[in-house]
């Protein structure tokens, strides 16, 4: 009777270490080798989840397996991260904050050099700094940057500006000035930037304070008004850092327009009398609407024109370009007529 008892027991033992063994190694005592449903739902979180450009698609692999052992598909459903209607699994991109840092961390060392591969995607020349800084700290930035948090927030934040402030005291340095050397334009100048490709990621911006403008191209143009007039730039060089952070510095160029002008041109025709000849009287770089006097001599006295009036006085057209008057002589005339707008003067012939 004892041998058959005894029989009996030992049968149920291996049974039993039969069944056991049996849900190990196909997952379904949530250790051990991943399950059906295990590797289901990794695959779903693989292909879903955002790539960074310095992980290969088998570092994602790695960092999921980590993931789907330490929870398991079924946790991972509780907790959000993934749906699952029969035998179908979905990655619906809501992480807990403590989960998406536990994947970052697993990815960064699914990487096997996770800080020269960041510091080759983020440009640094030394990624000791990175090292230093840890994979715990950095993760919780990639997943803050990365990943839709659905809970944990706050002290996501609190990670990231951790991280933020570790690379910031590493790497941010103030960029060189930016250097610009201003020409004479009409009513205005224009100021062209020096290359600054070979400081980086470096952006030229002009406008001054709330007002910056990344510039366009290389060079930008001051409106001065008029002829003659100063006309100044503020310009910023700012270094942006792929973690968000900037560093500025500013500098002021100023310049003068090209000067106002007056000539005399000489018409294809005079109308007057037989063997006159007429001159026009142009100007050009004044103020739009400003008014214009001009004053007219003859041999340094009077004009000698025959209304008697040796001065005009007209509004400056939009543009800043015109004529003042059209001035006829008698072909015997050889004197020396000058026309005089303020400091400006024009004498004939030019």
């Amino acid at each position: 009777m004892g041998l058959v008892v005894g029989s009996i027991v030992a049968l149920a033992l291996v049974v039993g270490l039969g069944v056991a063994g049996f849900l190990y190694f196909t997952g379904r005592l949530g250790i051990g080798p991943l399950s059906a449903a295990d590797k289901d739902a990794a695959k779903a979180i693989a292909d879903g989840v955002e790539k960074p450009a310095w992980a290969s698609d088998g570092d994602v692999d790695c960092a999921v397996d980590d993931l789907v052992h330490e929870h398991r598909s079924g946790e991972l459903e509780k907790r959000g991260l993934v749906d699952r209607k029969g035998d179908d699994w979905t990655y619906t991109g809501e992480w807990r904050s403590e989960d998406a840092n536990a994947y970052y961390e697993s990815l960064l060392d699914c990487t096997g050099d996770w800080a020269k591969q960041v510091g080759a995607e983020w440009k640094l020349d030394d990624t000791g700094c990175l090292d230093d800084i840890g994979t715990t700290t950095m993760a919780a930035w990639f997943a803050q940057d990365s990943l839709t948090l659905g809970s944990g927030k706050d002290g996501a934040e609190e990670d990231r500006a951790k991280a933020v402030e570790a690379l910031d005291k590493c790497y941010l340095k103030t960029p060189p000035a930016p250097e610009a050397t201003p020409t004479a334009g009409y009513r205005s100048v224009t100021f062209t930037f020096a290359d600054t490709s070979a400081e980086g990621d470096v952006t030229i911006s002009t406008g001054g304070a709330g007002n910056w403008t990344p510039l366009t191209g290389t060079s930008v143009s001051v409106d001065t008004e008029e002829g003659g007039a100063r006309g100044c730039v503020d310009a910023q060089a700012v270094t942006t850092y792929p973690w968000g952070s900037t560093a500025e510095a500013e500098e002021q160029f100023c310049g003068t327009a090209k000067p106002k002008r007056i000539w005399w041109k000489k018409k294809a025709r005079c109308t007057i009398e037989p063997g006159c000849y007429s001159f026009v009287l142009h100007y050009e770089g004044f103020k739009d609407f400003a008014s214009i006097t001009a004053k007219y001599t003859s041999n340094g006295g009077d004009c000698l024109a025959t209304s008697g009036r040796c001065s005009d006085t007209i509004t400056a057209a939009i543009g800043g370009r015109g004529t003042v008057v059209t001035w006829s002589f008698p072909g015997s005339y050889r004197g020396s007529f000058v026309a005089r707008v303020g400091n400006l003067k024009s004498k004939l012939p030019n």
